[in-house]
């Protein structure tokens, strides 16, 4: 008797590296072995959006780095996860910093990936598409490291609301509550108008680029937990649960496996992501 193989399907992978011309070589290069299916490349944050909405890839792999935004990629990356909670992405990292392989895991990547080998990123894209957390020791160990520091959480927090003006901490915190800008504006008695202009004037202070970066980073590390939910109304209701969720908090599960011959280990790390609605 025949025995038959089942038919292997391939990784469907986006690529979106720094630059058009790297995205175009690195699609060209991945796209070269056999069980990778290279859906396209970019380097425009507008255009991965698009792309991922409507090709569903089974691994995004992005760059931290996009046009001259160092961390340009991260951000994009925890946009889409609000949209798209399950997606499976690997962050391209030109080194091996601390801060950049914990704020990739925060932003819901689900491996890094410091540029060696092509063989070795196609391991990873595999892994990643099996369900599995790249990282090797090190890496991880920068992860733990991050988990074992809530103080840490704590001064990123205060430093965050420091910077704001009283009113400011005031749009901040109906933010991290869910609140439209519509809703923000009835509620404070002003226009959208100034809604607006207080957002971008935060979003200057601290160093981020939009709501979402700005409530993740707030619920990530602990700000919001001492909010009244209950005690604003909005459209007549009360507000007993909070528009904002945390997926996790902080926690993590770990389990660890040969990955390839450097010795990288695969763990789950359960990261925290928070969704905001907007107005």
């Amino acid at each position: 008797m025949q025995a038959f193989q089942p038919l292997r399907l391939n990784i469907r992978v986006l690529v979106a590296d720094s630059t058009p011309i790297s995205s175009q070589l690195l699609s060209e290069a991945i796209g070269r072995y056999s069980e990778i299916e290279v859906l396209g490349y970019s380097s425009d944050p507008a255009e991965i959006s698009a792309i991922t909405t409507r090709l569903s890839p089974d691994v995004l792999l992005i760059s931290a780095q996009l046009g001259e935004g160092p961390e340009r990629g991260l951000t994009v990356l925890e946009q889409l996860r609000t949209e798209r909670p399950n997606i499976k992405a690997v962050v391209l990292l030109n080194a091996q910093r601390p801060d950049l392989i914990v704020r990739a895991f925060r932003s819901g990547a689900s491996g890094v990936f410091c540029r060696s080998t092509l063989d070795m990123l196609c391991k990873c894209i595999t892994a990643v598409s099996q369900g599995q957390i790249w990282a090797n020791s090190e890496e991880l160990g920068y992860v733990l490291a991050a988990l074992a520091e809530p103080p840490q959480a704590q001064k990123l927090e205060s430093r965050i609301l420091s910077l704001l003006s009283k009113r400011e901490r005031e749009v901040v915190e109906y933010l991290v509550q869910g609140f439209t800008n519509r809703e923000i504006a009835d509620t404070l008695s002003i226009s959208q108008h100034t809604v607006k202009n207080y957002l971008f004037n935060i979003f200057e202070k601290v160093g981020m680029s939009n709501r979402v970066e700005l409530v993740f980073n707030l619920l990530s590390n602990g700000a919001g937990s001492g909010v009244k939910y209950g005690s604003m109304s909005r459209s007549g209701q009360n507000l007993d649960e909070p528009l904002v969720q945390e997926k996790a908090h902080g926690a993590a599960k770990l389990s660890s496996a040969s990955a390839s011959s450097v010795g990288s280990s695969m763990v789950n790390v359960s990261t925290a992501s928070g969704f905001a609605r907007t107005g």
